[in-house]
């Protein structure tokens, strides 16, 4: 039936089919793992540049992204891991971008650099209201929809 020199070979081919099937079910974990580091240090990247305001998008995106990588890796679905991980660093590094990218030095809704820099132009306050706006300069301004409508 069988020689003797063909029991080595059968061997070193299971031992060869063993190798290759454990190395393949390790890959999902190492890179699932290996992408969810880099999208952590791509994430640290943007918050250090103040993604967090200047590319609130992108950011918590990543943020949210990275959460549900972690999520699914937990559950040991490694391909969504990977995906997640994989969509988390891509946010992150355009976060990172955008942020480094913008061109104001604040928020342009930051009341206190807004108030400074009204004070420089010379005005009180940013409080202006309709009555301000007034013709006059006194009283409020009233539209009444029935004065406008033509008359027959």
């Amino acid at each position: 039936m069988l020689a003797d020199n063909d029991s080595p070979r059968r061997l070193v081919a299971l031992a060869a089919v063993l190798l290759v099937s454990t190395l393949a079910a390790a890959c999902g974990p190492v890179q699932s793992t290996s992408r969810l580091g880099q999208a952590h240090v791509a994430l640290e990247r943007a918050r250090v540049a103040e993604a967090d305001r200047k590319a609130p998008y992108e950011y918590y995106s990543a943020r949210f992204y990275l959460h549900k990588a972690e999520e699914e890796w937990g559950y040991s679905d490694f391909e969504a891991s990977f995906d997640y991980a994989t969509e988390a660093k891509r946010a992150a590094e355009a976060a990172l971008l955008k942020a480094k990218e913008d061109p104001w030095t604040g928020s342009p809704v930051d009341d206190e650099l807004t108030q400074d820099a009204m004070k420089d132009l010379g005005a009180e306050s940013l409080d202006m209201s309709v009555e301000d706006k007034a013709p006059g300069g006194e009283g409020n301004i009233e539209m009444d929809v029935e004065d406008k409508a033509p008359k027959p």
